[in-house]
């Protein structure tokens, strides 16, 4: 084990990372100069005997005042910065690149330990099993996601790859993952064959392959000898909680045929009712399918913000929930069901608590985070929201709408040096974003506020118009959109984006009573009118 360095050691490596040796033994030189200088000019400038005193002391005051600026201050390209803390800023930065280029010549380690799970392609020739493809890779992900020592790439990004010939050192680079798990499934009536392979993306090298012939009743062990593979390779070592957390919550094949359908069908637009019968089915096979009750429980709660206002989703809500955290309580994705329920509930500070326990158990799962930051958000608590948004950005470092969302909070507080901190950082991750899916409307629209707040207007109604060309019907787009709008003082454009938000299913209230981007026309007789509709 490498012995960490003492207090004495670090405060040295501080003052050189400053520079500060540097400035002494500058400031020193320059200071002698002007002593002998003044020196040799005192009799010929006829200058009083005190004069070369005073040089003498203001060269001595000036000294401190040196070394606490240098300490304090840089001179960069950029101009003059305050220092970063170490582990901070470009000095940080560095290090990172050059931990990053030593990683490409080392062996696999717990420090590497990333991975983005893709696609697994349908070769069954049916398109319609394609359901079942797509929801064994998401099956993965959602397992591998609840290790707390392993940094998975989200569903959104690996699938914004799905069928698309890129290499692999730049999969590792526009995700930012080490390691990359993909394959393929054929399925014929009762029988599955998947084959599954782990490669370094950075050496572009395969650690592991696999291939499994088995009856569809076996998914569940042909799962279990995945994740052990990959677990085996990442040389990562599961806590008890995690072993737990890892365990399938249905051993039933038909549940699980359902629960797959009904997440693909959650993910494609306009398909929620749908969703909602499959998660249904599954739970009429397996009751006691806890992620089924959870995947229904947001369901209820989009159903309910995004189509209907009828009191009867909450409380199919509230029951769903709860029937998750009854029967997986040691699950993150099972409280953060049950605190969704209690935030549409209005009951703030039981789905809080909530949050904090999802957090609790998994610290790394992105939901729970962002939801309580949504829900901050909404309260109007800015501050809050904009640290939780910030650590929903560092847990999944390639989302963007973290980062435009602590940006916009930051905004609303008046800290616009943030603001463009992180709308600039936030424009950055969406052009990654739309390098693997130029169609990202939403992408778009957050880049065109993250645009406005970094001082580019021009670009912002550039992006507004792009992403309303690719989702016209889109509530998310023409909220944003009517934000945008508010803020660049086109009164009359952001009413109407305004309205069809509402119209399209835009219907929270409290965010439109709280985002500070409609304070321009929050006034205004057609807005109040809209308030007093929802």
């Amino acid at each position: 084990m490498t012995e960490k360095p003492s207090s004495a050691a670090r405060l040295w490596g501080e003052i050189k990372r400053r520079k500060v040796v540097r400035v002494v033994v500058a400031y020193l030189l320059v200071g002698w100069g002007l002593i002998q200088i003044a020196d040799a000019t005192l009799d010929p400038l006829h200058l009083p005997e005190w004069a070369g005193t005073l040089v003498v002391w203001l060269v001595g005051l000036g000294f401190p005042i040196a070394v606490i600026l240098a300490w304090v201050l840089d001179v960069t390209p950029e101009g003059i910065k305050v220092t970063e803390a170490a582990g901070e800023g470009p000095a940080a930065d560095d290090a990172a690149g050059a931990a990053s280029a030593e990683a490409k010549k080392a062996p696999s380690s717990t420090a590497d330990a990333s991975i983005a799970v893709l696609p697994f392609v349908n070769i069954s020739g049916n398109p319609d099993d394609e359901y079942f493809s797509d929801g064994l890779s998401e099956e993965l992900i959602n397992l591998l996601v609840r290790l707390q020592s392993l940094r998975v790439c989200s569903r959104t990004s690996s699938f914004a790859l799905k069928g698309k010939e890129i290499d692999m050192s730049t999969i590792a680079g526009q995700l930012g993952v080490r390691h990359v798990l993909e394959g393929s499934v054929r399925r014929s009536g009762e029988r599955v064959r998947i084959t599954a392979q782990l490669i370094d993306a950075i050496d572009d090298r395969h650690l592991w392959s696999k291939t499994f012939d088995r009856e569809l009743q076996d998914i569940f062990a042909v799962q279990d000898e995945i994740a052990a593979s990959l677990f085996s390779e990442l040389k990562l070592t599961l806590s008890a909680d995690e072993q737990q957390a890892i365990q399938s919550t249905t051993d039933n094949v038909e549940a699980l045929d359902c629960y797959l359908r009904g997440r693909e069908l959650y993910h494609r637009a306009g398909h929620l009712e749908k969703a909602g019968e499959k998660f249904e089915e599954a739970i009429r096979i397996d009751p006691n399918y806890a992620l089924a009750w959870a995947g229904l429980t947001y369901v209820f709660v989009d159903t309910y913000w995004y189509k209907d206002q009828e009191p009867s989703w909450i409380e199919r809500a509230d029951e769903a929930s709860r029937k998750a955290v009854e029967l997986a309580p040691h699950l993150a994705e099972s409280h953060a069901a049950r605190g969704l329920a209690l935030r549409v509930a209005e009951q703030f500070d039981d789905a809080d608590a909530e949050f904090d326990r999802a957090i609790a158990i998994n610290p790394r799962l992105f939901e729970p985070i962002h939801f309580q930051a949504q829900m901050a958000r909404s309260l109007g608590q800015y501050q809050r929201s904009a640290e939780l948004f910030k650590r929903a950005a560092e847990v999944r470092p390639e989302d963007y709408q973290a980062l435009a969302l602590a940006s916009n909070m930051s905004e609303a507080m008046g800290d616009m040096l943030r603001a463009r901190e992180y709308a600039q950082e936030s424009v950055e991750r969406v052009a990654r974003a739309l390098d693997l899916n130029p169609q990202d409307s939403r992408a778009l629209i957050l880049g065109a506020g993250a645009f406005y707040t970094i001082g580019n207007a021009e670009k912002a109604l550039e992006w507004i118009a792009k992403a309303q060309a690719v989702s016209p019907n889109s509530n998310g787009v023409m909220y944003n959109a009517a934000c945008l709008y508010a803020k660049l003082g086109e009164t009359e454009r952001a009413l109407e984006f305004a309205e069809k938000a509402v119209a399209m299913g835009s219907r929270n209230k409290r965010y439109y009573e709280t985002d500070t981007d409609f304070a321009s026309i929050r006034e205004h007789p057609r807005f109040k009118a809209l308030m007093d509709s929802l």
